[in-house]
């Protein structure tokens, strides 16, 4: 075990999180583009509103564009709308969107979006910024851990 762990150390500082191993699954964030989106979630006239910054797109396209629930409601359709720091439909539907969003794989993101939403997207404060590289991290760990004994 702690070889692994020093090597998610290794990883994570060098910005490659992901195993190469490409029967396991996971998308091979590897190859993954760099820089990465930055997610920023923020509450606007009584709107929860989740901004996506893609550093990957050029200057001119590099605005922030916002996270809409419409794609991530065809896997799954909790709520119209996100929501974060509780336990809500719409906490669902924002797990669900983030996961889809960095991985683009519907079957790993109906694997893991409850425990997604209860670890990670309920604890949120009401303004925060989280790199997609988080996200992929958060995946990682939780697919890589051992069983519970």
């Amino acid at each position: 075990m702690r070889g692994r762990w020093r090597r998610i150390r290794m990883l994570w500082h060098t910005g490659q999180v992901m195993s190469t191993d490409s029967t396991s699954g996971l998308p091979d964030f590897l190859q993954a583009r760099r820089p990465s989106r930055v997610y920023r979630g923020s509450y606007h006239e009584d709107e929860f509103v989740v901004s996506v910054l893609d550093s990957a797109l050029t200057e001119g396209e590099a605005k922030p564009y916002v996270l809409q629930p419409g794609p991530s409601r065809g896997i799954r359709d909790y709520s119209n709308s996100f929501h974060w720091g509780s336990d809500s439909p719409g906490t669902r539907q924002l797990a669900v969107a983030l996961l889809l969003d960095v991985t683009a794989d519907a079957a790993i993101t109906i694997q893991w979006h409850k425990s997604f939403a209860e670890t990670y997207v309920r604890k949120l404060e009401s303004y925060w910024t989280v790199p997609e590289i988080d996200i992929a991290f958060w995946l990682y760990c939780f697919q890589n851990a051992p069983p519970a004994t």
